[in-house]
Protein backbone atom coordinates (compact mmCIF):
# COMPACT_ATOMS: atom_id res chain seq x y z
CA UNK A 1 0.00 0.00 0.00
CA UNK A 2 2.77 2.19 0.62
CA UNK A 3 4.90 1.45 -2.30
CA UNK A 4 1.68 2.81 -4.01
CA UNK A 5 1.36 5.16 -2.34
CA UNK A 6 4.65 6.81 -3.70
CA UNK A 7 4.28 5.70 -7.31
CA UNK A 8 0.65 7.89 -7.24
CA UNK A 9 2.76 10.95 -5.68
CA UNK A 10 2.96 13.82 -7.79
CA UNK A 11 2.13 17.58 -7.52
CA UNK A 12 -1.32 16.95 -8.38
CA UNK A 13 -1.72 14.96 -5.97
CA UNK A 14 -0.04 16.39 -3.44
CA UNK A 15 -2.05 19.28 -4.26
CA UNK A 16 -5.18 17.34 -4.41
CA UNK A 17 -4.22 15.98 -0.91
CA UNK A 18 -3.70 19.35 1.36
CA UNK A 19 -7.10 20.81 -0.58
CA UNK A 20 -8.96 17.17 0.81
CA UNK A 21 -7.41 18.38 4.27
CA UNK A 22 -8.30 21.82 4.44
CA UNK A 23 -11.94 21.01 3.45
CA UNK A 24 -11.70 18.57 6.01
CA UNK A 25 -10.85 21.21 8.49
CA UNK A 26 -13.34 23.66 7.23
CA UNK A 27 -16.02 20.78 7.68
CA UNK A 28 -15.09 20.15 11.33
CA UNK A 29 -14.50 24.14 12.09
CA UNK A 30 -17.92 24.82 10.61
CA UNK A 31 -19.72 21.65 12.55
CA UNK A 32 -17.97 22.57 15.53
CA UNK A 33 -19.37 26.76 15.47
CA UNK A 34 -23.28 25.15 14.49
CA UNK A 35 -23.06 22.77 16.90
CA UNK A 36 -20.96 24.45 19.80
CA UNK A 37 -23.27 22.22 22.86
CA UNK A 38 -22.69 18.83 21.27
CA UNK A 39 -19.97 16.57 21.12
CA UNK A 40 -20.75 14.84 18.11
CA UNK A 41 -17.71 16.91 15.84
CA UNK A 42 -15.43 16.36 18.74
CA UNK A 43 -15.96 12.46 19.08
CA UNK A 44 -16.01 12.92 15.01
CA UNK A 45 -12.38 13.75 14.67
CA UNK A 46 -11.25 11.85 17.76
CA UNK A 47 -12.59 8.57 16.12
CA UNK A 48 -10.56 9.90 13.16
CA UNK A 49 -7.61 10.75 14.59
CA UNK A 50 -6.93 7.30 16.26
CA UNK A 51 -7.80 5.83 12.80
CA UNK A 52 -4.65 8.23 11.88
CA UNK A 53 -2.63 6.91 14.36
CA UNK A 54 -3.40 3.27 13.50
CA UNK A 55 -2.22 4.31 10.20
CA UNK A 56 0.77 5.94 11.27
CA UNK A 57 1.96 3.26 13.72
CA UNK A 58 1.84 0.56 10.51
CA UNK A 59 3.37 2.56 8.12
CA UNK A 60 6.69 3.64 10.13
CA UNK A 61 6.69 0.30 12.23
CA UNK A 62 6.15 -2.48 10.19
CA UNK A 63 9.07 -4.65 10.18
CA UNK A 64 10.99 -4.99 6.67
CA UNK A 65 13.29 -7.94 8.43
CA UNK A 66 13.02 -10.37 11.61
CA UNK A 67 12.89 -7.68 14.29
CA UNK A 68 16.64 -8.07 16.03
CA UNK A 69 18.02 -9.27 13.16
CA UNK A 70 19.31 -5.93 11.25
CA UNK A 71 21.84 -3.08 12.70
CA UNK A 72 20.91 -0.33 14.76
CA UNK A 73 21.32 1.93 12.14
CA UNK A 74 21.14 6.02 12.24
CA UNK A 75 21.27 8.98 10.07
CA UNK A 76 22.49 12.16 12.52
CA UNK A 77 23.09 14.24 9.21
CA UNK A 78 20.12 16.06 7.21
CA UNK A 79 19.95 15.00 3.85
CA UNK A 80 21.98 12.00 4.48
CA UNK A 81 20.03 9.54 2.52
CA UNK A 82 20.02 12.14 -0.25
CA UNK A 83 23.80 12.90 -0.27
CA UNK A 84 25.09 9.61 1.76
CA UNK A 85 28.92 8.61 1.43
CA UNK A 86 29.80 7.13 -2.03
CA UNK A 87 28.33 6.97 -5.42
CA UNK A 88 25.90 9.79 -6.04
CA UNK A 89 22.14 8.55 -6.28
CA UNK A 90 20.70 7.58 -9.91
CA UNK A 91 17.95 9.94 -10.81
CA UNK A 92 15.11 7.09 -10.22
CA UNK A 93 16.74 6.67 -6.86
CA UNK A 94 16.83 10.62 -5.91
CA UNK A 95 13.24 10.91 -7.59
CA UNK A 96 12.04 7.62 -5.03
CA UNK A 97 13.52 9.42 -1.97
CA UNK A 98 12.28 12.76 -2.74
CA UNK A 99 8.74 10.82 -3.40
CA UNK A 100 8.96 9.58 0.43
CA UNK A 101 10.08 11.86 2.18
CA UNK A 102 6.97 14.46 0.75
CA UNK A 103 4.73 11.42 1.69
CA UNK A 104 5.81 11.31 5.09
CA UNK A 105 5.32 15.09 5.19
CA UNK A 106 1.80 14.61 4.29
CA UNK A 107 1.78 11.36 6.18
CA UNK A 108 1.69 14.13 9.77
CA UNK A 109 -0.45 16.19 8.41
CA UNK A 110 -3.76 14.49 9.69
CA UNK A 111 -3.11 14.19 13.43
CA UNK A 112 -2.21 18.14 13.71
CA UNK A 113 -5.35 19.00 12.10
CA UNK A 114 -7.88 16.35 13.48
CA UNK A 115 -5.75 17.22 17.23
CA UNK A 116 -7.16 20.30 16.39
CA UNK A 117 -10.79 19.13 16.72
CA UNK A 118 -10.78 16.69 18.89
CA UNK A 119 -9.09 18.55 21.86
CA UNK A 120 -10.06 22.30 20.92
CA UNK A 121 -7.58 23.37 24.13
CA UNK A 122 -4.94 22.27 22.37
CA UNK A 123 -2.98 25.06 20.87
CA UNK A 124 -1.43 24.60 17.25
CA UNK A 125 2.00 24.82 18.97
CA UNK A 126 1.30 22.46 21.44
CA UNK A 127 -0.47 20.11 18.53
CA UNK A 128 2.89 20.57 16.20
CA UNK A 129 5.59 19.57 19.37
CA UNK A 130 3.02 16.49 19.41
CA UNK A 131 3.73 15.82 16.38
CA UNK A 132 7.42 15.87 16.18
CA UNK A 133 7.79 14.53 19.65
CA UNK A 134 5.41 11.37 18.29
CA UNK A 135 8.20 11.00 15.36
CA UNK A 136 10.92 11.12 17.84
CA UNK A 137 9.49 8.43 19.11
CA UNK A 138 8.56 6.11 16.42
CA UNK A 139 12.16 6.23 15.46
CA UNK A 140 13.91 5.24 18.68
CA UNK A 141 11.36 2.56 18.67
CA UNK A 142 12.65 1.46 14.92
CA UNK A 143 16.10 1.48 16.51
CA UNK A 144 15.16 -0.19 19.47
CA UNK A 145 13.61 -3.15 16.66
CA UNK A 146 16.84 -3.42 14.72
CA UNK A 147 13.94 -4.62 11.94
CA UNK A 148 15.72 -3.19 9.00
CA UNK A 149 14.70 0.23 9.43
CA UNK A 150 16.55 2.97 9.52
CA UNK A 151 16.05 5.97 12.56
CA UNK A 152 16.58 9.26 10.13
CA UNK A 153 16.45 12.40 10.91
CA UNK A 154 15.17 13.21 7.95
CA UNK A 155 11.97 11.69 9.14
CA UNK A 156 11.99 13.73 11.74
CA UNK A 157 11.95 16.83 9.99
CA UNK A 158 9.53 15.93 7.12
CA UNK A 159 7.03 15.05 10.04
CA UNK A 160 7.61 18.47 11.51
CA UNK A 161 6.78 20.06 8.26
CA UNK A 162 3.93 18.03 8.10
CA UNK A 163 2.46 18.55 11.22
CA UNK A 164 3.48 22.39 11.20
CA UNK A 165 0.91 22.22 7.76
CA UNK A 166 -1.57 20.52 9.61
CA UNK A 167 -1.79 22.92 12.75
CA UNK A 168 -2.01 25.62 10.58
CA UNK A 169 -4.65 24.30 8.71
CA UNK A 170 -6.51 23.36 11.77
CA UNK A 171 -5.56 27.23 13.06
CA UNK A 172 -7.02 28.92 9.81
CA UNK A 173 -10.11 26.81 9.67
CA UNK A 174 -10.70 27.14 13.29
CA UNK A 175 -10.54 31.21 12.89
CA UNK A 176 -12.69 30.95 9.64
CA UNK A 177 -15.36 29.46 11.21
CA UNK A 178 -15.25 31.82 14.03
CA UNK A 179 -15.79 35.31 12.05
CA UNK A 180 -18.22 33.25 9.70
CA UNK A 181 -20.79 32.30 12.47
CA UNK A 182 -23.69 34.43 12.74
CA UNK A 183 -24.04 36.50 16.03
CA UNK A 184 -27.03 36.39 17.69
CA UNK A 185 -29.49 39.14 17.00
CA UNK A 186 -30.84 41.11 19.97
CA UNK A 187 -34.24 42.34 19.78
CA UNK A 188 -35.55 45.59 21.98
CA UNK A 189 -36.36 45.01 24.94
CA UNK A 190 -39.90 44.70 26.07
CA UNK A 191 -41.82 44.23 29.45
CA UNK A 192 -39.35 46.86 31.34
CA UNK A 193 -39.86 50.00 33.01
CA UNK A 194 -40.96 53.05 30.57
CA UNK A 195 -38.62 55.19 29.57
CA UNK A 196 -37.32 58.17 31.29
CA UNK A 197 -38.29 60.33 28.21
CA UNK A 198 -41.49 58.92 27.94
CA UNK A 199 -44.25 61.78 27.88
CA UNK A 200 -46.40 61.91 30.87
CA UNK A 201 -49.78 62.84 31.41
CA UNK A 202 -51.63 66.15 32.05
CA UNK A 203 -52.67 67.02 35.41
CA UNK A 204 -56.22 67.16 35.68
Amino acid sequence: MWQAALLALSPATVALFLAAMAALALSLAAWSARAPATAAPRTTAAALLAAWLLLLLVVTLAPTQPVGSADATVWWRPGESLFGPGAAPQPQELSMLLRQHTALAALYVPGALLLRFAAPRWSAAGAFLLGVGLCVLLETTQLLMRAGRIADIDDVLCAAAGTAAGAALGLVAHLAATRLRPRPRTGPRTGGPPAADAPTSARG
